[in-house]
């Protein structure tokens, strides 16, 4: 296996890796790795987050015969670019620049490229295949949800922690309305930043990405999802409390092609297996130390299962 750093991009220079089986007498088909949300890095990796989801994702891709690229965000890692004021569409057309990349490659086959979007990837994903004539996409960890409704879903889910609280801490919180204030300041945030017209807002003396929120909430995921003309994946862990893995049953509703979805036991939304039940305010906790760990291995048979079936 052989990984080189490259550059693409022409307003911002976006730098990743591509990484591809050492020697081949042919072009291999290629997947584009599109990361979730957050100011992570080409490996999935960000201030007080190591991950290496993407890294070890390539690996095994690479080790089953395909040509990977995954790349740092604007404004992370070598990537040129402000994070904060990178917008949905600016996501969409970084990736779209990394498609045309891999196209010029004669190392690839540019009739057989895959994009694998995993969290915020899965929302990404729709738009970014449009036009590009894609092999097909893997919706990993967000599949058939909006940012909006992934909000709203991580809201529900805290509030339903904080109600769930015991003892001193449980009775303090329920004193002093804490699950009800929550809900209210998610509601008041929306409303911020859906009025604003600006790149980045100040929220509660916090630097918040106001055009990233907006684009996300006005984008119709669900009418993007019915326009895909190629093959789709759609994986979800039992455990992932960031995503609704009941949502990933339902994709085959919205979309007009062959659609595969699987909900893996006990796997989290990093791709861990995970054996304890834990509620969203312990993902800190659950998340530590996470890259060491490796990928689910059910998940990853099943990913190279729908692969293989369709190069």
């Amino acid at each position: 296996m052989t990984e080189k750093e490259i550059q693409f991009g022409e307003k911002n220079q976006i730098f990743g890796t591509l990484t591809y089986p050492e020697t081949s007498p042919i072009a291999l088909p290629a997947i584009l790795l599109v990361a979730g949300s957050g100011p992570l890095d080409r490996n999935g990796n960000g201030k007080g987050q190591t991950l290496h989801l993407y890294d070890q994702l390539a690996t095994f891709l690479t080790n089953q015969g395909f040509i990977t690229l995954r790349y740092d965000k604007r404004g992370t890692g070598k990537s040129e670019g402000v994070f904060a004021k990178m917008g949905f569409w600016d996501l969409v057309n970084d990736a779209k620049a990394a498609i045309h990349y891999l196209k010029k490659q004669s190392i690839v086959d540019r009739n057989k490229i895959f994009v694998l979007g995993h969290s915020e990837g899965c929302m990404l994903a729709p738009e970014i295949a449009k036009g590009e004539d894609l092999a097909g996409l893997l919706l990993v960890a967000g599949a058939g949800a909006s940012l909006e409704d992934a909000l709203t879903y991580q809201r529900g889910q805290i509030v339903e922690s904080l109600q769930e609280q015991k003892g001193v801490k449980g009775k303090l919180f329920s004193l002093l309305n804490v699950a009800k204030k929550a809900e209210k300041k998610g509601v008041k945030f929306d409303k911020k930043v859906r009025s604003t017209k600006k790149d980045v807002i100040r929220y509660q003396g916090v630097k918040i990405p106001a055009k990233w929120f907006r684009e996300h909430y006005e984008y119709d995921v669900y009418s993007g999802l019915a326009q895909v003309s190629c093959p789709i994946l759609a994986v979800t862990g039992s455990k992932d409390v960031q995503a609704t893995p009941d949502k990933v049953r339902e994709v085959a509703s919205y979309t007009k092609v062959e659609t595969e979805t699987h909900v893996i036991d006990g796997m989290n939304h990093m791709l861990r297996d995970q054996m304890e039940e834990v509620g969203i305010l312990q993902l800190k906790k659950v998340y530590k130390n996470i890259g060491e760990k490796p990928l689910s291995p059910v998940f990853l048979e099943v990913v190279k299962q729908w692969l293989n079936r369709h190069v």
